[in-house]
């Protein structure tokens, strides 16, 4: 008796596991990384390592890494970083932001606004300022909002919600001759307001290489910073936006060498 217990009870277990599995693959969201593996290219940066682009066709020439900086497939996140700075933190405040000092906070580089500190007329990042360059090689940057402008336009690529390994995001796929099918893969990865994460799974923000523009007036030009915008909500859409220049957002690389 006890045998045919025991045989029952591992038919029921196998049967629940296939269940689950079913229902894994039920996911009609879900991709495979074979699905986003094309076309990738080795470049190879700083002290010989060696980085995974895709070549979409696009009118810039530029190639976009795999991954986010930090990150060792494309559904991870990766590495965070404020506006303008080269490492990673444990949070991200205006208290610990690099370019933001004394009592009041002002801001002390990529300023035109002498009431916010002091003015250099700086809007775009200095390269000894850009986490790729620093971190990748000289022919690495942040992309500016042209370069994501470029990834949105249907002449040049498809773009589809999807998951990767559990992971929600957009897949960008070329449409232009020679480099169709050719795909990357951007996660939703949200923000580090301090040390709370926010929005995962809903918006990711992608930092641009220039201060927020919006009207000469706009007195909070120089304390935002444009950032690409993806989102999976009630209504999906994806465009350049803003953030303050203190929070913690990934960073997906262009390379522009050859």
């Amino acid at each position: 008796m006890k045998k045919h217990l025991l045989a029952f009870s591992v038919l029921i277990a196998s049967f629940s596991t296939l269940l689950l599995s079913g229902c894994e693959k039920e996911d009609p969201d879900a991709i495979k990384m074979e699905d986003v593996n094309k076309g990738i290219q080795i470049i190879i940066g700083n002290g010989g390592k060696e980085y995974q682009v895709v070549d979409l066709g696009l009118t810039s020439g530029n190639l976009w890494a795999v991954c986010n900086i930090g990150a060792t497939s494309p559904e991870q996140t990766g590495s965070r970083f404020a506006w303008g700075e080269i490492e990673p933190k444990n949070y991200y405040s205006w208290t610990n932001y690099r370019w933001a000092e004394g009592d009041n906070l002002s801001i002390i580089k990529y300023n035109n606004d002498k009431e916010r500190g002091t003015v250099d007329n700086k809007l775009k990042l200095d390269l000894a300022d850009e986490a790729p360059a620093v971190i990748m090689g000289e022919d690495w940057r942040i992309p500016t909002s042209m370069d994501f402008n470029e990834l949105l336009k249907p002449l040049n690529c498809t773009k589809k919600w999807c998951k990767l390994n559990g992971v929600g995001g957009y897949l960008f796929t070329s449409v232009r001759k020679g480099y169709e099918g050719n795909s990357i893969f951007i996660p939703l990865s949200g923000m580090l307001d301090d040390t709370k994460l926010r929005f995962e799974g809903q918006y990711g923000w992608y930092w641009s290489d220039e201060i927020y523009h919006d009207s000469p007036n706009n007195k909070d030009i120089v304390t935002d910073a444009d950032a690409f915008l993806l989102q999976h909500t009630d209504v999906d859409n994806h465009y350049m936006d803003k953030r303050s220049r203190s929070l913690g957002l990934p960073i997906r690389p262009v390379y522009i060498g050859e």
